[in-house]
């Protein structure tokens, strides 16, 4: 998985969107909800552990949005990280609305739609769905459901996923209306919404885009991230009186 680099020199309208109601549907990828790890690219990296993960990742973005949600095959994926998978498991107990979206809920319609979409996003990625692999599995679908539903978003922090977003009319995707917000972009909300959490918020951002040197040769460091995020949404937030600020619990 490549990360993306952070982005400062221009709005993004789906987060300014977002900003102004937070109250929408949510897609999520599988990686929102299983540890960042970044083991991978030096042994001195350690994954973040679950329980400071839970309380100063998942636990605020279900206190901050309150219709995220995640495809079914998402769901399936989150099964490689079990703690993640048992508070999820907590969190459908209880949420708002249905936090898992099936394609078993589509009409005949819809499901034609949805088959068309997803063969064309599967062609650029390692999904193939007359096997029905694992790979890239969790993204395709998302994305052909969330195209077939008119969602607004799609939430990740693989830049292999957004790009078939962001390529969408190159690559004929039928993916135009959905939006890609970057995981930056989600820690700036939570940082702005989370008071209490600002310190374990620059703490992810920097485990994320500011560890290793190549990390610093592109993306700016946390303060500066601060203030080039500020001078694209500080006034807006500011601004809007239904912007949530979320006290977390103690416990």
């Amino acid at each position: 998985m490549k990360l993306n680099k952070v982005v400062l020199t221009v709005t993004n309208p789906a987060l300014v969107s977002l900003i102004k109601d937070f109250n929408q549907v949510l897609p999520v990828d599988a990686n929102f909800f299983i540890p960042f790890d970044r083991s991978n690219i030096s042994k001195k990296i350690q994954p973040l552990p679950f329980n400071f993960f839970k309380k100063c990742w998942i636990q605020p973005l279900f206190l901050t949005f309150p219709h995220l949600a995640i495809h079914e095959a998402v769901y399936n994926e989150i099964t490689v990280a079990p703690s993640s998978k048992s508070f999820i498991d907590q969190q459908i107990q209880q949420y708002q609305q249905p936090l898992v979206l099936s394609d078993k809920n589509l009409d005949d319609v819809e499901e034609i739609t949805r088959y068309t979409i997803e063969g064309r996003v599967a062609k650029y990625t390692n999904y193939e769905p007359e096997k029905n692999n694992k790979d890239d599995r969790g993204e395709v679908k998302s994305l052909a459901h969330i195209a077939t539903k008119g969602y607004l978003y799609f939430c990740s922090h693989d830049s292999n996923a957004l790009k078939l977003i962001e390529k969408a009319v190159e690559w004929e995707t039928n993916l135009e209306e959905v939006n890609a917000i970057k995981t930056y972009e989600i820690l700036y909300y939570l940082y702005k919404s989370n008071p209490a959490l600002k310190k374990e918020i620059r703490a992810i951002y920097k485990y994320l885009y500011y560890t290793t040197d190549s990390d610093r040769k592109v993306n700016p460091s946390w303060d500066d991230f601060k203030t080039g995020m500020d001078s694209l949404y500080d006034e807006l937030i500011t601004s809007c009186p239904d912007f949530p600020i979320i006290t977390i619990p103690t416990t």
